[in-house]
């Protein structure tokens, strides 16, 4: 049978050719205008050779030829440019996940009626167990190469976000990144909404598709205001960032944002009266990346320390500065990751003086700083990979009030179906105990039950089950 199929398609590939080849037969009528001259050659593609550091170490970013849109390298280009020599390509993924929860703050009886759990209501209906959600992103990358070699372009991350609003349809499409870049052998700079450089090249835990302490979980439930998560991606604010080549196995990054503003208004998105310049929110941020990826053997191994550092708010909305100013952030993070026959295990500790995920809240005078840690063990045997985490993350309450502390356990695989189709699946199950609903102070925070009057115990248990479908392109 496979020997019909390729004889008959060779017969249809000769007759498509046939009419082509007598055209070129064919004197022409008068000479055609000298072609134009070629643009510069574009590089090659970047798929890394089997078993190097680049092909181990690739950064996944959710779509296929990411194009310069992740720190690990080019993608496959076509070989075509447009007519200004630069080549415009898409990318970008659909999702579909469906999830079964079971939470404390969906329960009847006396349950939260909003994410703070300041208000509740008695005799109340509990919360539909199950829900559906689709999630898309569209990449249009702009890539060309200058005669001196340098390659430069633009990206655009199209993400379906913004419309969560009474009003919105929910499938309302907003910018997640937007940036250009010049790159050579000196690195690579880019210049506009992108995620800082801590969060782009920071190694953490390996995990299976949208499994994670701040993964898909998180999506199905209301208010849930987790803790842990890798270092804050700066906001994808406007900055300006250096991406390092890789030499002798390291490279590193820096980034500094003016404030976490983006876009091109001046003024905050979700306010009239308030700009990006009144210093009512972090600004000067700072951030700074170490990574090594090598290979021992059949062993890959890679390795990161990261920094970021903001100035916390200093005035009011009314423009009177704030009188007790909270501390600066600071946050640390050190990854270790292991690669080899299948299998994936690695970690990530991060500390500092924060609050919320890490480097994205700042923290009153006096609070202790937060850490979290996170393990992860994944094993890959063809299109399927299986994998576990764990990670816990530890706030400062203040006074005389228990830590917050948040426990996360995972179980996931994920089945590559056909070449850009995935299935996924996951278990997700969170413990967060004493959960504040105002930021810590040294004179303690106020506490409320996400549970119901039946468990006054201010724990938070929630389970998400969540099975769902990738195409990537």
């Amino acid at each position: 049978m496979r020997k019909i199929l390729l004889g008959t398609t060779a017969v249809v590939g000769l007759a498509l050719v046939a009419p082509v080849a007598n055209a070129q037969q064919a004197r022409p009528a008068a000479r055609p205008a000298a072609a134009p001259a070629a643009p510069p050659a574009l590089p090659a593609t970047s798929v890394a050779p089997t078993g190097t550091a680049a092909a181990i170490f690739q950064t996944p970013v959710g779509i296929t030829g990411a194009g310069p849109h992740g720190a690990d390298g080019v993608p496959n280009r076509p070989s075509t440019p447009t007519t200004s020599g630069t080549v415009v390509r898409l990318g970008g993924f659909f999702d579909f996940s469906m999830g079964n929860v079971q939470d404390d703050a969906d329960k009847g009886l006396a349950r939260n009626t909003a994410s703070s759990g300041a208000t509740a209501t008695t005799a109340a209906q509990g919360r539909q167990r199950t829900d559906f959600r689709t999630e898309s992103e569209i990449n249009l990358y702009v890539d060309g190469v200058a005669a001196n070699g340098m390659r430069y372009g633009a990206m655009f991350e199209l993400q379906m976000d913004a419309m969560t609003t009474p009003a919105g349809t929910g499938t309302g499409v907003d910018y997640d990144e937007l940036y250009g870049f010049v790159k050579g052998g000196w690195g690579e700079i880019r210049f506009g909404q992108e995620d800082s450089a801590a969060s782009l090249l920071q190694i953490r835990r390996p995990a299976t598709l949208w499994m994670g302490d701040s993964d898909a979980w998180d999506e199905f439930v209301v208010g849930s205001n987790y803790v842990m998560a890798g270092v804050g991606d700066g906001n994808d604010a406007t900055k300006i960032i250096y991406l390092s080549p890789q030499f002798m196995g390291f490279d590193a990054g820096l980034s500094y944002a003016a404030n976490r503003g983006e876009g091109e208004q001046t003024n905050i998105a979700t306010s009239t009266t308030s700009f990006q310049r009144d210093r009512l929110g972090l600004e000067n941020e700072i951030s700074a990346a170490l990574r090594y990826r090598g290979t021992f053997g059949p062993v890959g191994v890679g390795a990161s320390f990261v920094a970021q550092f903001a100035d916390a708010a200093s005035q009011q909305a009314n423009g009177a500065p704030i009188a007790a100013k909270d501390q600066n952030i600071t946050t640390y993070a050190a990854g270790l990751l292991l690669r080899a026959y299948g299998f994936a295990v690695g970690g990530d500790y991060t500390w500092g003086n924060y609050r919320t995920t890490p480097a994205n809240g700042s923290i009153a005078q006096g609070i202790d700083g937060s850490e979290q840690w996170a393990v992860g063990l994944t094993y890959t045997i063809g299109a399927l990979s299986l994998g576990a985490n764990y990670s816990q993350g530890t706030q400062d309450n203040g006074g005389t009030v228990a830590d917050r502390t948040q426990t996360y356990l995972g179980l996931g695989v994920a089945y590559v179906l056909a070449p850009g189709m995935t299935l996924f699946a996951n278990y997700n199950q969170i413990e967060d105990e004493n959960i504040p609903t105002a930021a810590p102070t040294r004179a303690g925070a106020t506490l409320a039950n996400f549970g119901t009057t039946a468990s006054p115990d201010r724990t938070r248990d929630i389970t998400v089950l969540v099975a769902g479908v990738r195409v990537a392109f």
